[in-house]
């Protein structure tokens, strides 16, 4: 067992004890248990702000590509 997950077991007992700082004790759990296993839980920053993540998360474009045609002048018959 490495040491980060002893320090989250130490975590859980904690919390399971009725720890009167639950507040840290969960904001550091998730820290834990996100750097673990980043793809399978919220980061720390949007677990604690409410969001889901920054930009740098985001794969998506949201912008159309140039290429998409709604951006083109209509070409005038003639």
């Amino acid at each position: 067992m490495g040491m980060i997950q002893r320090e989250i077991d130490r975590i859980r007992i904690a919390l399971i004890d009725g720890a009167e700082n639950k507040n840290e004790l969960y904001a550091a759990q998730q820290a834990l248990e996100w750097a673990l296993e980043p793809g399978g839980i919220r980061s720390p920053y949007a677990m604690i702000t409410g969001t889901l993540g920054g930009s740098e998360d985001c794969s998506a474009d949201l912008r159309p590509p140039l290429s998409s045609g709604i951006h083109s002048p209509r070409r005038s018959a003639g």
